[in-house]
């Protein structure tokens, strides 16, 4: 079975904001990047696709911030290409060489992949079933929806506060469920002001 490791490399729909959490950049900074093509599939910015990554475009770019003012355009370029050419190729990499340049890979690679490891881990302790709360996301095992855990956290109720109102929870699906709250927002507006009415804070069944 793949480890997490090969899966991430492997996988090809990282979202600009899953990339943002994942290098450590602004969201801005990189859609700006998919608009110059500098990564992603080129055209799909302006021909409207969905901007999707993949783990060498996410890499480069936790890259770029510390080599790419000693990179000239092609240099960059050709940086890029070489980790695509690594990652598709299974390799590991520890440095690339662009002309008098040496870019240090293997410390960034395992950072990036503890980071999007975080993302994958989230999404397993958060279930969407159309007969639990109309298929509003919640924590595995609970009715308590992610996005209300964190209205509540954006209004200052603190991990402590969240886990003594709801037993339910323990630390590390609290974290999991505010972390993917992150990664993907809800669509639309909330049904109710998260300050009206708490999720329901006792309930440890799925119905």
């Amino acid at each position: 079975m793949p480890t997490t490791a090969a899966r991430t490399r492997s996988h090809t729909g990282f979202s600009p904001r899953e990339a943002a959490f994942a290098t450590g950049l602004s969201e801005k900074t990189i859609n700006q990047a998919i608009d110059r093509a500098e990564v992603g599939v080129p055209g799909h910015a302006r021909s409207g696709a969905e901007r999707l990554l993949g783990f060498p475009d996410l890499l480069y770019l936790r890259l770029r911030g510390d080599v790419g003012r000693l990179l000239s355009a092609e240099g960059k370029r050709r940086l890029r290409q070489q980790l695509a050419h690594a990652v598709r190729g299974r390799q590991s990499p520890t440095a690339v060489s662009i002309g008098v340049v040496e870019v240090q890979v293997e410390s960034e690679a395992r950072a990036l992949e503890e980071k999007l490891a975080r993302i994958e881990e989230a999404r397993t302790f958060v279930v969407s079933d159309p007969e639990v709360r109309a298929g509003e996301p919640v924590v595995r095992g609970t009715r308590i929806p992610v996005h209300a855990l964190a209205d509540l956290a954006s209004q200052g109720a603190d991990h402590d506060e969240l886990l003594e109102d709801y037993p339910a929870l323990t630390r590390e699906s609290l974290e999991a469920a505010l972390l993917y709250a992150r990664m993907y927002p809800r669509r639309g507006r909330p049904r109710r002001a998260p300050w009206k009415e708490r999720p329901e804070a006792r309930s440890g069944g799925t119905r």
